[in-house]
């Protein structure tokens, strides 16, 4: 049977403490990989989710990574390195959105959308890339959404979310051609509605039930959907594809 083995391969999760970066994490982890999980503010659940990769047969480690910082990226990075020799698959997984019209969004709010979704992106690929370029091979995956796609939110009008999530597409496929000589792949996952926590669970069922019209497949989605596109861009059987836009909603949008 044909499985996915990443077995020695070392992959760094931003924003892996809990949600769809943890769900990334433990399908890693069960795919063989070590795994750093990543946190900025909870640490405590960013040390569950080592314990149950490592209780999964993986080493993991829990280091602190707030991606706005660059400096911070670096250690996190350098810890990474330290402890396992090299970074093979970067998933940047961080980031945050604002649900207000154009005219409503202070110069704080855009910057924080930019700066976990966009800067945060660049610095940590920016802190992988010299040693992937060394070994000329690599895995850089940037988890986007369908609002960059579409630029539809369910709840309110979100342009700030939608331009920081549709950058990340762009710098996504430029990256790819810049790594490309090097046989690195860079791509970029675009979940649709995904239900974790308290953000979607608490969703009016109005809104809810307006997103399940819209959706082909007629269910919302998990970590662990998102988590399979991205361990599957990760792997060999992907080698062949860069520069690509998975969209992980369930039909909700068709390119």
């Amino acid at each position: 049977m044909l499985s996915i083995d990443l077995t020695g391969q070392v992959a760094f999760v931003t924003a892996s403490s809990r949600g769809i970066g943890r769900g990334i994490a433990l399908m890693l982890a069960e795919a063989g990989a070590q795994v750093a999980v990543t946190w900025a503010a909870a640490r405590e659940e960013a040390e569950a989710v080592a314990a149950e990769a490592r209780a999964r047969g993986a080493d993991a480690f829990a280091v602190r990574c707030d991606v706005t910082d660059s400096a911070c990226v670096d250690e996190a990075v350098a810890a990474s390195i330290a402890r396992w020799g090299k970074v093979d698959i970067l998933v940047s997984n961080a980031g945050v959105g604002t649900a207000k019209p154009m005219t409503e969004t202070t110069d704080a709010e855009y910057a924080r959308v930019f700066d976990l979704n966009v800067r945060g992106f660049v610095a940590t690929a920016r802190a992988v890339l010299p040693g992937m370029k060394e070994r000329r091979t690599g895995r850089v995956i940037a988890i986007s959404s369908v609002t960059g796609r579409s630029g539809k939110a369910f709840r309110s009008p979100s342009p700030t979310y939608a331009g920081a999530k549709a950058a990340l597409i762009g710098y996504s496929k430029g990256l790819a051609r810049e790594c490309a000589p090097y046989g690195i792949t860079v791509n970029c996952v675009c979940p649709g509605w995904i239900d974790w926590g308290e953000k979607h669970a608490g969703a009016p069922a109005e809104v809810r039930a307006q997103a399940l019209k819209e959706i082909a497949l007629g269910r919302t989605g998990t970590p662990e959907d998102v988590a399979g596109a991205t361990v599957f861009l990760a792997s060999g059987l992907a080698s062949y594809i860069t520069g690509a836009t998975l969209d992980v909603n369930g039909g909700l949008y068709m390119a």
